[in-house]
This record gives structure tokens, sequence and C-alpha cells, in this order.
């Protein structure tokens, strides 16, 4: 057989292979091997695009509630401020205070994260304006003694508008430590749907500048940026241009919490993919029994002059197009249930009759379908599945065709 029509050939007969099958019980090896890679890349597709919805979301309320990037010891109308605020991919620069300390209503206490802002936050703190349920963070700076905290936290405090919440801060001196107390009255609640809706409070910066800022908490300058992500190079940036600035990133806080959520990400993918494996190394079987069944057309090909290199390439293709078509049903499948996934648990607590996500901050399950993601499941699933079907088809290249007439 001419070399240059080998690969032809061989894909026209491992195509009719595919097709047509003598052999009732290969036949329908090679579908449950078909079925179950797909059901395998289906799930990991939904997992991943679900775990990468679950990191958006905490993204988006956690990184839109708290500092991008915090200077400490600046001020909105100092000097410096000036160019930093001109620095390519920063949205905006804004006074802040953070301090630890207790809120305490009717006899109930929390611990709590306490945000001090002026007029310079406003229209920064997106996500805050967004999530508020009554009041509004300019109505807030207008109230005598305004304060704003979440929901959650005013429900299990007991507050209601215009109720009256004490903050605790703490205030070292020169005999230790002493508690400083404030009193404020709720001016508005909000909901991000994060941790920060039970410790979180906002109250204007004026309001604790008679206590002295600098020793209850942090005072600066918060940069905003228009991508949180590059937060870690922005303040390395700064602290290497100011060596006399404490810089500090939202990543020194809660990088540990995404950190756990890329790996448990990388976990799930782990786990689902030997489900992928599983059902690539069962198409080993269906290509050993189709090896099996064509023992006798291999040696007939043999003593026509086919090589090696294409019986092992008309059972490679075979498997290869079983494999194709597993995956890509997978993936179209996966992304499909993927972009409905709300609609279809929704439907399924319909029919338990509770709600699965009760008890979090999420209202339906959050999906991101990223190519990248796509394309790394298809790429291993097929390296998988090729490897797979590499074994039967070497084993056909190396059989004896005396043997296989004979047989």
């Amino acid at each position: 057989m001419p070399p240059g029509r080998s690969g032809s050939v061989a894909w026209w007969i491992a195509w009719r292979y595919v097709r047509t099958r003598r052999r009732e019980f290969a036949a329908f090896i090679t579908r449950v091997s078909m079925a179950g890679l797909t059901l395998g890349v289906l799930v990991l597709t939904v997992v991943v695009s679900v775990m990468n919805g679950f990191d958006a979301e905490l993204r988006q309320r956690i990184l839109g509630t708290v500092p991008h990037v915090m200077v400490e010891g600046l001020r909105v109308d100092d000097s410096e401020v000036e160019a930093l605020a001109a620095r390519p991919r920063v949205q905006s620069v804004y006074n802040f205070f953070v301090g630890a300390g207790m809120a305490t209503a009717g006899g109930a206490v929390n611990p709590v994260s306490v945000y001090g802002v002026d007029r310079s936050a406003l229209g920064a703190l997106t996500t805050i304006e967004s999530g508020m349920r009554f009041g509004t963070l300019e109505g807030m700076l207008d109230a005598p003694r305004g304060l704003l905290m979440g929901a959650p936290l005013a429900t299990h405090l007991g507050l209601l508008p215009g109720d009256s919440v004490t903050l605790v801060l703490s205030q070292p001196g020169e005999a230790g430590v002493t508690p400083r107390l404030l009193r404020f009255q709720l001016a508005g609640v909000f909901e991000v749907g994060a941790e920060l809706d039970y410790t979180l409070v906002v109250v204007p910066m004026a309001e604790l500048a008679e206590l002295g800022l600098d020793s209850l908490g942090q005072v600066g300058v918060r940069v905003t940026l228009d991508d949180p992500l590059i937060a870690a190079g922005v303040a390395a940036s700064l602290a290497r241009e100011h060596p006399g600035w404490q810089v500090s990133s939202w990543a020194d806080q809660y990088g540990d919490l995404f950190q756990a959520v890329r790996l448990e990400k990388l976990m799930m993918f782990l786990i689902l993919l030997m489900v992928v494996a599983v059902a690539a190394f069962n198409i080993v079987s269906g290509q050993s029994m189709a090896v099996n069944d064509k023992r006798a057309d291999i040696a007939i090909l043999r003593t026509m002059g086919a090589r090696d290199g294409t019986i092992l390439r008309i059972f490679l293709l075979q498997g290869v197009v079983i494999s194709a078509v597993g995956i890509g049903v997978g993936l179209a499948a996966g992304v499909v249930v993927a972009r409905h996934i709300g609609a279809l648990i929704a439907s399924v607590e319909g029919w338990l009759g509770f709600r699965l996500l009760e008890g979090t901050y999420f209202v339906e399950v959050p999906s991101v379908v990223q190519t990248g993601d796509l394309v790394v499941i298809g790429a291993v699933s097929g390296v998988l599945c090729l490897l797979s079907a590499w074994l039967p088809a070497r084993r056909a290249a190396a059989l004896n065709p005396i043997a296989g007439l004979h047989g």
C-alpha cells in the first residue's frame, strides 16, 4: 500500500468500523464508554463553572467593599495623593479609616470592623450603595451620629431604623488600653451577600476625629483599582517607590480566602477528572473487543500489504472518533447545563420543598463558563482517551496475520 494513501485508507476503514459492527456486545461496550465519557465531561464542566461563579461572586461582593490598596498616614488633600490618583489603573482615591471594635445594643454584642469615610468616598463605595436596603451613604454622612451596618447584623442586634447603637473602640494610652464608647443612630442597612454583612459598620470620619483617629485604628487613603487582582502588585510598587509609606492590599486580609477557593476548585477538578479517566479507560475494553472481532480483517489487510503503522492508525482513529464524540457532546451539554444551572436548581428545590442554599449568602447558584477551562477539560480528556485508544491499536498492529487467518 503506497505510504501516501495509507492515511486516507486508514481513516476510511476506521470510519466504517465505527459505523458498522458485527458483534453487538462490543458495540454496547463502546456506547457505554462513550456515554460515561460524555457524562464525566459534562459533570466536570458544570462543577468547574459553578466554582468559577462562586469565586466571581465572592470577589465582586468582598472586593467591591474592602480597600483594594490602603496607604496609611495620607489624606486626600496631601500633594502626594495627586500623583497617586494619576497612576494608571487607579479609579479613585479617598480618605479612609479602619478599626476593630464591638457593636452593642439591647444587651447583644458583636465584634465588628469599623470603616470611617467622608464625602471623598461618595461614588466609590458602589457595592454598599447598590446593596442598601434603606438609607444612603450620603444620608449617613448628613445625619447626626449616623451609622450604616449590614442587615443581618442589625437583625442580630435587634435594631430598627433610628435606633441607638454603641460602638466600643479601644484606645491605647500610657495607662494601657482604654475603651472608648461612641453612641450612634442606625441611619441605614445594606446587604452585599458576604461575611461583611455580619461584621462591617460604616461611620463618618468626622465623628471619630474628636477621639483621635490615629489612636483608634488605621487612617489613610483607600485606592480603588479597575482590576482588584492587580492590587498586590500595585501595593508592592508603591512600597518600593515610597519606602516611608505603609502600604497594604486586600490580599493581606482576604488572600487566604481566595486561595482556599482556588485550591477547592483544583481539588474538585482532579477528583472529577478521575471519573473522566475511568470512562476513558473503558475505551480500552471496547477497542480490545473490536480488535479481537477484526482479527481476520487485520490478517487480510496485512496480506494485501498494509503496514504496522496503517493497522495502528485504523484502530487509533476509531478510538479517537469515539472519544471526540463523547468529549464534544459532554462539553456542549456541560455549557448548556452550566448556563442554566440556576433555573435547574430552582426546579429541584421546588420539587424537594426546601432551598439547597439555605443559610448561605447566595440567592441562586452562580456559574461562569470560561473558555480556558473548556480547553483544559477537552485537552486533558483527549489525552486520556488517546492513551486508552493507543493500547488496543498497538496490540492490533502486532497481531500475527497467519494466526488471524486461522482464527
